[in-house]
């Protein structure tokens, strides 16, 4: 699943049992780093012993989009169903509003209200639900992780146990010897 917030998951470490956490948990994979995001513990993208970095400024951010950001729109998680709920608000205003007897650019303004704000409503509700189902599947994989340990302690508890018992066994056959021997 995609990375929507600027933070990495929060890491709750091993679960109970466990010798030590999954590779997914120690390093989150990162898909885009900005200037002034904070990564790896750095607070603001400093080093230790490196100085702040100005902040970005209006000009930088508009020299930061691309042609190629207006054609990849569809790829970012919620944009698409954000957009078509917010184009089906605007349409469905703005045609009520004219049909109730608005003027058309009274209607068009009301459309275009309906849009953004059906459009915005429908993007949070998707990045909540995302982030629900991002922590659920942590959830999941948590006790997964913590079932395979219990796996793997038992295996080894029934190992040590099944040596145990071959030993006694051997300790069995040598003690009923005879005390003597033919030769």
């Amino acid at each position: 699943m995609a990375q929507d917030d600027n933070e990495p998951p929060r890491v709750r470490g091993p679960p109970p049992g466990a010798t030590a956490p999954p590779d997914h948990v120690k390093k989150p994979q990162i898909y885009e780093i900005f200037p002034g995001s904070k990564f790896d513990g750095q607070a603001d993208g400093k080093a230790e012993g490196q100085k702040s970095p100005s902040q970005p400024s209006i000009k930088d951010g508009f020299q930061s989009i691309k042609s190629d950001d207006f054609l990849s729109v569809h790829k970012i998680p919620c944009a698409r169903q954000g957009l078509m709920t917010g184009i089906g608000a605007g349409a469905a205003v703005g045609m009520g509003r004219y049909f109730i007897g608005g003027q058309v650019p009274k209607a068009a303004n009301w459309a275009f209200g309906a849009f953004f704000l059906g459009s915005i409503i429908q993007w949070e509700y998707c990045r909540a639900q995302r982030a629900n189902e991002r922590a659920a599947v942590a959830r999941i994989v948590e006790v997964i992780d913590r079932k395979q340990a219990e796996k793997k302690t038992q295996a080894e508890e029934a190992a040590r146990l099944k040596q145990e018992a071959k030993e006694k066994a051997k300790q069995e056959v040598s003690s009923k010897k005879s005390w003597y021997q033919f030769w």
